[in-house]
């Protein structure tokens, strides 16, 4: 005989329990109209065997990524498809099944993982009243958080890079998902809202930071605006959106660190990365305020915590290609030898380098500003501001000699901070290098260990006259002395190191190019 089962029932949910079924002595046609093959009243003209007894029992077992046992789950997308088929959208009874979905069990939520999510921006960019996008958004950090918990982050990160794509999901509604997103994560990041999902929207934060740039990407692209200057290219809605974001996000990060430092941090970590990004896509002079309004969030004397939170930042930030303008002017003059004495008259910490060189200058500042601090503080700045220039040294970008020599100009200023605290450097324990290339863990000491000093006596006492010429490059080396002494190659933690006289700089050599490779 024959028996028939429909899967799905209850709004197109499918059938896991188990059914008895009557059994039918040949298969009739049009069985499939039957509302119920388990009726065997369902057709007159079936013949049943054994009087329609339920004969035949079977079960199921669902297996797949577009039907779900979960209730909660099930009601969120059958709403969403009516929606979608009706046009119409009961924002109450939206909000209902939105909530529900904090209920989800957490082998559901990772089944269902790029489904949920596309689905939940979806709606974002589809609602028209804030409590619905501020809902959408609120599950979206609960999923997340959930993956991280479970050691899962890595599907977080393959669905933002493989399967997010952030369009508008009516031809009628179409607001990007980057605009909706930075207005619903304002509202999560205000003080009366909810402090839990605030904190893990926090400590989870590169994944929202991730959409918007991708986003972002997006629209440019689609839209073709990507030929247009970055002033052009975003609404002007969109930047309040992203200042209000940065402001609403530094309080958080500046007073929270005391209570929940791992959300602190990585939010700091984020939202560099984000800025460091919009670099590509915004208006940098934005961008530039963006950071300038970071940075009045800092004072001198804060505590470690937010000293390294700042140059983190600083380290991320400063990271981007424009923090390496290639059409600075050349640092000497054609065919004549300036010496560094002129030259740092003309490449001093001014406001008008600041102004001029934004990043560079900002990082200069803070470091000078760093070495004002105790021990660890110094340290801390000076190993952001070493790495920057090793990276930039040994970027093939910028390998050309004419880069180098354009590269060089950004750090001029470093001359100055060198002088104003070179009596914060330890010049005693200097020991030359050795045949395993040791070195000094640090060559800054607090201020009670060194004898105060007049500026310069201090500068002449322990920094030779000839050393800054023979650092510039404006000066021949002094090469009686056989061996090095002194020169340090710079550890992860990275100082200032200083010498007691240009003989200890570097070996004797003809070429003044191979001593200034040397050097470097």
């Amino acid at each position: 005989g024959s028996a028939w089962l429909p899967l799905l029932r209850d709004g197109g949910r499918v059938i896991m329990n188990e059914q008895q079924l009557s059994v039918a002595a040949h298969l009739p046609s049009g069985y499939l109209s039957s509302q119920d093959g388990v009726n065997k009243q369902s057709g007159s003209e079936i013949k049943w065997v054994d009087g329609g007894k339920q004969l035949f029992t079977v079960s199921t077992h669902l297996v797949s990524t577009v039907y779900t046992q979960d209730q909660h789950l099930h009601n969120f997308f059958q709403h969403c498809q009516s929606m979608e088929m009706s046009g119409q959208a009961s924002e109450g009874e939206l909000i209902k099944y939105l909530k529900s979905l904090h209920a989800m069990e957490g082998h559901v939520m990772v089944n269902f993982l790029p489904t949920i999510l596309n689905q939940l921006f979806c709606v974002l960019t589809t609602a028209t009243h804030e409590d619905v996008a501020v809902n959408v958004t609120r599950v979206m950090v609960h999923v997340v958080a959930q993956c991280h918990e479970e050691g899962l982050e890595h599907y977080l990160r393959s669905f933002v890079k493989f399967v997010f794509k952030p369009e508008p999901c009516s031809s009628i509604c179409l607001r990007m998902v980057h605009e909706e997103l930075a207005k619903a994560m304002t509202a999560i990041l205000k003080p009366s809202t909810d402090f839990l999902t605030s904190n893990k929207l926090l400590k989870h934060s590169w994944f929202f930071f991730e959409a918007l740039v991708k986003s972002m990407a997006y629209y440019l692209i689609e839209s073709g605006k990507v030929k247009l200057s970055r002033n052009q290219r975003f609404s002007t809605s969109f930047y309040h959106a992203v200042e209000t974001v940065v402001n609403m996000l530094m309080p958080h990060i500046t007073q929270k660190y005391k209570d929940n430092l791992d959300a602190s941090r990585n939010a700091n970590h984020s939202l560099a990365v984000f800025i460091k990004r919009c670099f590509t896509f915004m208006d940098r002079g934005f961008i530039f305020k963006q950071i300038n309004s970071y940075m009045n969030y800092f004072v001198p004397g804060d505590p470690k915590t937010l000293f390294e939170f700042k140059f983190e930042f600083l380290r991320v930030v400063c990271n981007h290609e424009h923090y390496v303008p290639l059409n600075l002017p050349m640092p000497f003059g054609k065919g004549r030898i300036q010496r560094f004495q002129d030259l740092q008259l003309d490449y001093s910490l001014t406001d008008d380098f600041c102004r001029n060189h934004f990043l560079v200058g900002l990082l200069l500042q803070e470091v000078g500003g760093a070495l004002q601090e105790h021990r660890d503080i110094r340290q801390m700045a000076i190993q952001v501001l070493k790495g920057l220039m090793i990276k930039h040294t040994f970027d093939d970008r910028y390998a050309a000699r004419s880069h180098q020599a354009r590269l060089a100009t950004l750090y001029l200023p470093m001359f100055g901070l060198l002088q104003e605290n070179v009596c914060r450097l330890d010049i005693k324990d200097s020991a030359p290098l050795s045949n395993h290339n040791t070195m000094r863990e640090d060559s800054l000491v607090p201020n009670s260990m060194v004898t105060p000093q007049k500026p310069g006596s201090c500068i002449e006492n322990a920094l030779h006259k000839d050393v800054f010429g023979v650092i510039s490059g404006t000066a021949s080396p002094h090469s009686s002395t056989p061996n090095v002494n002194s020169v340090h190659h710079a550890n992860s933690r990275g100082s200032l190191v200083s010498t007691d006289s240009a003989n200890s700089l570097l070996d004797k050599s003809s070429d003044k190019t191979n001593s200034l490779e040397k050097v470097r």
